[in-house]
């Protein structure tokens, strides 16, 4: 891989984010990128490779999302001189050393370089520097998944150690279970809970299941009525209005300013207010 040293300014609008389907969206981990760079800017940057149309994306997401959303136009990068499946491999070790990939974004690249490049693992293996097994771990991990649950997990809709609990249900089952998770926003604890429950029990229950897991996950408690069952109604809405955030492009997102201000407002306010109780 050859490294073009000298960084330069970027458009934003000229970059590129082909590769950013191996990449998995974190909320949180994004909205604290977000404030580091509106207090303290771009300290590192990002890394790019020369495209057809301009600029391809390899390394740093969540600064270039950050910078969008803070409107800003340019961004600090180097280039690499590299293409096609190397790109692929430098996305996984750019981020060996700081940590910043998981097993599941690994998995992405893998499969890809596997099934869309064409190479066989051994020639994974060589070209990210690992062995077979690790190569064959990584893509048993994201093919016992359904399509759908891998884009919920891209999106950051459910999180990388629910993926990894829902890969042990039939690939049929998983959405079903993804939604009710998500839609209850389930703890990890609670989400192991219901997933090892429905192991248990034969394929034509799930869905009677999945209908109504309270039980299952806190099988102690009733559900709670009055007041409580419009705070976990409250949970519900709030998790569905951030599924529609993010499927929302930028340039919806402005179109919708003025009524998120609003619901900000109001979010801001019920939040005030929960944490005076006792």
């Amino acid at each position: 891989m050859q490294h073009d040293l000298s960084v330069r300014e970027i458009d934003v609008s000229e970059i590129g984010q082909r590769y950013g389907v191996y990449r998995i969206v974190n909320p949180r981990v994004d909205a604290a990128m977000v404030k580091s760079i509106r207090k303290y800017g771009q300290i590192s940057p990002v890394v790019c490779v020369q495209g057809e149309q301009g600029y391809e994306l390899i390394d740093g997401y969540k600064r270039l999302r950050a910078c969008r959303s803070l409107d800003k136009r340019t961004l600090r990068a180097t280039m690499m001189q590299v293409n096609g499946r190397v790109c692929k491999a430098a996305m996984i070790q750019l981020n060996w050393s700081g940590r910043s990939i998981n097993d599941m974004e690994e998995a992405l690249v893998v499969q890809s370089l596997h099934r869309e490049d064409g190479l066989t693992q051994m020639e994974i293996a060589a070209l990210l520097g690992r062995d077979k097994s690790w190569v064959s771990r990584r893509i048993s991990l994201i093919e016992r998944l359904s399509e759908d649950v891998q884009e919920d997990i891209r999106l950051g809709l459910i999180s990388v150690i629910t993926g990894r609990e829902l890969a042990k249900l039939p690939r049929g089952n998983q959405k079903e279970a993804a939604d009710t998770i998500c839609k209850r926003r389930y703890s990890t604890r609670e989400v192991a809970k219901l997933i090892g429950y429905l192991l248990s029990h034969p394929r034509w229950e799930y869905s009677a299941i999945l209908a109504s897991p309270w039980e299952v996950v806190e099988p102690k408690q009733s559900r709670p009525r009055g007041f409580g069952a419009k705070l976990i109604s409250f949970r519900e809405i709030c998790q569905s209005v951030l599924e529609g955030f993010q499927k929302c492009n930028p340039e919806t997102r402005r179109g919708l300013s003025s009524l998120i201000e609003r619901a900000i407002g109001s979010a801001e306010e019920v939040v005030k207010t929960l944490r005076t109780a006792p």
